[in-house]
């Protein structure tokens, strides 16, 4: 028979166990956590990266077309447009598909980020127009590439034909003056 005193564990070797398995259970619930924390902010991306498109009023129509436009969803654009603006959006969508797939695979992740930058745009002016059209000035800003970018831009929105919810589609949309300053990269400097 064995002595029983040879069968205990020494005090050390027990708090060395006991202290590597509440860091163990530490890391795990920290990684648990973290996993947690990750998918959150994937799930707030995905949220602000969709794309909703208004066409109740003349200012939430001009804003979607934009939106849209800015993000290279040119069939959302083509949705909510007519005439020119629709015309513009078709000819970029075309523009796209005949780009080189490797350029069109580099330029993905500016649209992305272009994606999760939400839009704001501050409406400071409006003029009514023949034929119940509106034209609205305004200036649109988001983060592009870490930089606030501002920019006049300027929208004709007509009633939506043959409609009795009062839509609106933008018929015209025109860029004006950039109000921020450029990021180097964009000016060709390394």
């Amino acid at each position: 028979m064995t002595d029983p005193r040879e069968k205990r564990v020494s005090t050390p070797l027990v708090l060395a166990a006991s202290s590597g398995m509440i860091a163990i259970g530490f890391v795990a619930v920290m990684g648990v956590q973290t996993a947690g924390r990750v998918e959150n902010e994937e799930e707030e991306r995905a949220q602000l990266a969709a794309l909703v498109l208004d066409d109740r009023t003349e200012e939430a129509v001009a804003e979607s077309y934009l939106d849209a436009w800015r993000r290279r969803a040119w069939d959302d654009a083509a949705r909510v447009s007519v005439a020119d603006a629709h015309d513009a959006a078709l000819h970029k969508k075309q523009l796209d598909q005949e780009m080189d797939p490797t350029d069109r695979a580099m330029a993905r992740e500016v649209w992305e980020r272009l994606a999760s930058a939400p839009l704001e745009v501050q409406f400071t002016g409006s003029e009514d127009l023949e034929g119940g059209a509106v034209a609205l000035s305004g200036v649109a800003a988001y983060q592009f590439m870490g930089s606030p970018y501002r920019r006049e831009v300027r929208w004709e929105v007509v009633p939506a034909e043959g409609d009795e919810q009062h839509l609106f589609r933008v018929r015209r949309m025109e860029n004006g003056e950039v109000l921020s300053e450029i990021p180097g990269l964009l000016r060709g400097e390394e």
